[in-house]
């Protein structure tokens, strides 16, 4: 019995067969640790993983770092279609008001943020929302720069090969990429929406050159309504341009099929729901700038033959016509038993406009002659304004030239700053400046 329990304690050899599983189990074991512990896109929630590690950011990185992370949650919150979500957490950090002084790569990376919560909000439907955040970057030539997506050109300044190559450091990988053909795009199409009321003012109305939306816009629009000859649509200006000319004249239905045309939305989440909502925002926009620009012509309109005319059901339509008799854009009025538009005033003609240009322009020459002829003179009154004002912006002046002697509240043209009254009559010099002359005036002093 002694010697089976010394031969149970003993270690038993290990076989090949053995080594090999115990390897091949330690294996599986390390892989699946490494595999626990690296980021790599799995099935997870990916909100609230974004969440956790952010606050862990926040929680205990520095001021850059934390920065960095807000900035890349909001891009991602834009990513997803939650405009806003993104749209409180910028505005809550107050990160434009500071952006500019921070470092280039922040910079970089706040551009394609708001870049990024442009897009979403087009895709929410939110025309001036995306108009805002894409109309300073989408507007100028350099939005390839801003957006790290290419090398800037020489012609802003030379660079140094250090600067070239930390430039070149900076770019981002192509696959993280947005498409500035939908960026143009999407930045025009919103300038078009909010710029056609204005545009569709007579040429010589005030309101036309007051309310300005997009300048970018209006420049392009000149620019392509002063050429000879424009072909087909070749580029996304151009099919915007040319629907914006288009709804002008009342063609909305082939306005809606040029801009739906473009492949450029397909690049969209969701094409068919953007091209659905870009066709009934150009219906609702076409039916202003028809009613803006036409309307005085009238003197009344049919509420089934404009609901008819636009493609619009004629609950919208009389909703879109309201808000305008609301807003002072259209003066008319419902007549409701026959459902019709009655017009109540007139708009100026061409004529009538010029004559009111004319006559503010020669009041405003009879003004500036006026004071000219006033400086020289005094005949008009205009001389002393400079003066009240400076007394009413400095009343100490009026104060001190109380009880002076030499009757000095008769003589405006006389300087007393600095004098303290004891100036006789016969040393009187209405043309010589006492203020420095030891506090009395003139030679007799």
């Amino acid at each position: 019995d002694d010697d089976d329990d010394d031969d149970d304690d003993a270690v038993r050899p290990e076989t090949a067969l053995r080594k090999a599983a115990t390897a091949a189990t330690a294996a599986a074991a390390a892989a699946t640790a490494e595999y626990d512990s690296f980021m790599v896109p799995r099935a997870m929630d990916l909100r609230s993983e974004m969440d956790s590690l952010a606050r862990r950011i926040y929680a205990h990185g520095s001021e850059r770092a934390r920065t960095r992370t807000l900035l890349c949650q909001v891009y991602q919150h834009s990513l997803h279609g939650r405009y806003a979500k993104a749209r409180d957490l910028l505005l809550m950090s107050h990160l434009g008001d500071v952006v500019n002084g921070m470092d280039i790569s922040t910079q970089i990376l706040y551009n394609r943020a708001l870049v990024r919560m442009g897009l979403c909000a087009f895709t929410d439907e939110l025309v001036v929302e995306a108009h805002a955040a894409l109309m300073e970057l989408a507007a100028g030539a350099r939005i390839k720069e801003l957006l790290a997506q290419a090398v800037s050109s020489q012609r802003y300044g030379e660079r140094n090969p250090e600067q070239e190559r930390l430039e070149r450091r900076r770019l981002v990988p192509y696959h993280m990429h947005i498409n500035l053909e939908l960026v143009e795009a999407v930045h025009l199409f919103c300038a078009m929406l909010l710029e056609l009321p204005n545009l569709a003012h007579n040429a010589f109305d005030p309101k036309r050159r007051s309310q300005v939306v997009s300048k970018t816009f209006r420049r392009l629009l000149d620019h392509h309504e002063r050429q000879v000859f424009n072909g087909p649509p070749e580029n996304t200006r151009d099919f915007v341009m040319g629907a914006a000319q288009l709804l002008l004249e009342g063609e909305w239905e082939r306005a809606a099929d040029s801009v739906c045309g473009m492949a450029v939305w397909d690049l969209l989440p969701d094409a068919a729901a953007t091209r659905a909502f870009i066709r009934t925002k150009m219906q609702s926009e076409g039916l202003r700038a028809y009613l803006i620009s036409s309307y005085a012509h009238y003197d009344s309109l049919s509420l089934p033959e404009i609901a008819g005319r636009f493609g619009l059901p004629e609950t919208k339509t009389h909703a879109l016509i309201s808000k305008m008799m609301l807003d002072g854009t259209v003066h008319a009025c419902w007549d409701q038993p026959t459902a019709t538009v009655v017009v109540q005033r007139t708009e100026p003609t061409k004529l009538q406009f010029l004559a009111l240009q004319f006559a503010d322009k020669c009041s405003q020459l009879v003004e500036s002659n006026e004071r000219i002829l006033d400086s020289r003179t005094g005949s008009y009154g205009y001389k002393y304004e400079q003066r009240d004002a400076d007394r009413s912006r400095r009343p100490w002046v009026e104060r001190s030239d109380r009880g002076h002697y030499g009757g000095g509240y008769n003589r405006p043209w006389q300087d007393r700053r600095g004098g303290d009254g004891h100036a006789s009559h016969g040393d009187y010099k209405p043309w010589q400046d006492r203020r420095d002359g030891g506090g009395r005036g003139g030679g007799g002093g």
